[in-house]
């Protein structure tokens, strides 16, 4: 299942709480690509966050992966997490 993630940095998270957990945060994600977990990541063009598209069983396990992560698990994020299935306009003209 594909499931998307929407990450928001906390708003009471001072940047310099960041600092420290963004080289590991790098290399973890990039741990989940190679992992075929994470198939696209970005940053928000809003720069509170990132939005994560990733490969998984279903949700709760698309939430323990990214509660994995350095910034999740130091407390700095909040995230939504959307399962998603096929667009029923393409399932129902599939013959």
């Amino acid at each position: 299942m594909k499931v998307v993630v929407v990450a928001t940095r906390k708003e009471n998270a001072k940047p310099e709480e960041f600092a420290p957990h963004l080289e590991e945060e790098a290399n973890h994600a990039l741990r989940m690509y190679r992992d075929e977990y994470v198939r696209e990541i970005y940053s928000r063009a809003d720069g509170k966050g990132a939005i994560l598209v990733m490969e998984c069983d279903d949700v709760a396990h698309a939430e323990r992966l990214f509660g994995e992560l350095p910034l999740a698990k130091a407390g700095l994020l909040n995230a939504e997490f959307y399962g998603t299935k096929p667009y029923r306009g393409i399932v129902a003209h599939v013959k």
